[in-house]
């Protein structure tokens, strides 16, 4: 693990954060296997992370694996969702990348901003007009969200990836790193021509390098197919769970 990285436990959460945000006082991060986030659980937990951190609702895109980017800084977007809302969670419009505001203001509820992953790609990054929470799975990776979302913003000062599929456990087809392209981190299985190892975060990495080339760039260096504390699809299959990576602008 990288070492700008830690576990820290905040009430029944147990998180992955970035640790030079959250010694600033930056709420963020990645939940981990304890809390499932799916079926008869989501409400249970989405409220326990609601409660834990002090805000009113949780708000997610409705993920697609696609490059639709989702603008939640204007004010009157984000007070019409929740009052739309049916619950703690906000599935906001089809979409795999959340614009949020710099911060919330005064006037309205305090919500958390986040995105789902089981082995996806979760990015967040800083920038002087916002914030951006990215899922990005191989098809996003391939689609280009994580570009849309860094030109959404306007350029970024920080891109942060968290934990998800590593090099040495995510097999995939050739026509996967194909549909990636150049910035594509793999390395071919011996023997098998039409099979790669795809390192999903240094991909991450590279597409960010590409665009915001002044920006800070940190990767956690955890896979989570092979460490058990993080849900993993690959791993577990339909019995997976989510992990949520959030933050919380002041």
């Amino acid at each position: 693990m990288d070492p700008s990285f830690g576990f820290v436990q905040h009430g029944p959460f147990e998180l992955l954060v970035y640790l030079p945000w959250w010694r600033a006082g930056v709420v963020h991060g990645m939940t981990m296997r304890r809390h499932a986030f799916r079926g008869d659980s989501a409400a249970r937990d989405v409220g326990a992370l609601c409660e834990s951190f002090r805000v009113e609702d949780l708000v997610v895109p409705r993920q697609c694996h696609g490059n639709g980017v989702l603008d939640l800084r204007p004010e009157s977007v984000r007070r019409a969702l929740v009052e739309s809302s049916l619950g703690r969670l906000c599935r906001f419009e089809e979409g795999d990348a959340l614009l949020i505001p710099c911060d919330q203001g005064t006037g309205g509820p305090r919500l958390a901003f986040g995105v789902m992953s089981a082995d996806c790609v979760p990015v967040l990054l800083r920038a002087g007009t916002g914030w951006a929470a990215v899922h990005a799975g191989w098809r996003g990776l391939a689609n280009g969200v994580i570009e849309r979302a860094v030109k959404g913003l306007g350029g970024v000062v920080e891109g942060i990836v968290f934990a998800s599929a590593g090099g040495a456990a995510y097999e995939v087809g050739r026509e996967v790193v194909e549909a990636i392209g150049a910035t594509a981190a793999f390395e071919p299985v011996r023997g098998r021509d039409d099979r790669a190892l795809l390192d999903t975060a240094a991909t991450a990495v590279n597409q960010l390098r590409r665009v915001a080339r002044e920006a800070h760039l940190a990767s956690a260096g955890i896979c989570t197919i092979q460490e058990p504390r993080f849900h993993s699809f690959r791993r577990d299959g339909e019995a997976a769970g989510r992990g949520i990576t959030f933050v919380v602008p002041p």
